[in-house]
């Protein structure tokens, strides 16, 4: 089943790892209150050519983490661009 499109949008750009970690399970549990059971898009870039994408990487973590618990992420999943998340928040 597709996710449908996002009700908010975030935009990691220019944070470090551990400020796009942060702040993204910030907005997350944000929006689980606000709009239980909405899709949200977390946007962390493809990452510099060459360098990888740490912030991708660990925010990819932090979904893992949150959709085991169970109480904030639903189910997500890595856009075809590979520099978005769309996550189904809990309901």
């Amino acid at each position: 089943m597709a996710i449908p499109a996002p009700a908010a949008v975030f935009d990691l750009h220019g944070l470090t790892v551990l400020d796009a970690a942060t702040s993204a399970e910030r907005f997350l549990r944000a929006q689980r209150k606000a709009r239980p059971g909405a899709t949200v898009r977390l946007i962390t870039g493809r990452g510099r050519s060459g360098g990888g994408a740490p912030v991708r990487t660990r925010v990819r973590t932090l979904l893992r983490t949150l959709e085991a618990q169970g109480s904030v992420v639903r189910s997500f999943e890595l856009e075809d661009s590979e520099g978005s998340f769309l996550v189904r928040l809990a309901g």
